[in-house]
């Protein structure tokens, strides 16, 4: 319920940045309760959020390389290669290893078409047009 309604109601009524603690707020009750897939994702927008309201680049790519690690250990590679994506884009925005980010980039946008998987290869486009 957390994660639906930050993402699909308060973000209309009220500042992005009032969304991120109950998102950090929906990821550990969904651990707790088991529900690891709705954690991982209330996970990956809140770093999402916190990208979008100008958080450091440097804090966000911490964020990132934990939640990756997180997502391999609750085996949730969904979500994580939309984390992938969007960490090889703040990396981009660094500096930091640009041209393994294109072929990371490069990469899943290849798996993407190979699986059907439109909503990765939305993402991956999307991360190009805002950075490219």
């Amino acid at each position: 319920t957390i994660f639906v309604t930050q993402i699909f109601c308060y973000h209309w009524t009220s500042p992005l940045k009032d969304t991120i603690a109950p998102l950090l707020e929906g990821y550990q009750i969904g651990l707790e309760i088991g529900d690891t897939s709705t954690a991982c994702w209330c996970l990956i927008t809140r770093i999402h959020y916190l990208f979008c309201v100008g958080r450091s680049l440097d804090c966000i790519q911490k964020e990132l390389e934990a939640s990756i690690r997180v997502m391999t250990l609750l085996n949730h590679d969904d979500v994580k290669l939309n984390t992938i994506t969007l960490l090889a884009t703040v990396k981009k925005l660094r500096g930091i290893d640009a041209n393994a980010g294109d072929k990371i980039l490069d990469s899943l946008l290849a798996t993407a078409a190979h699986n059907g998987d439109f909503l990765l290869s939305s993402y991956v486009n999307l991360m190009k047009l805002e950075v490219f």
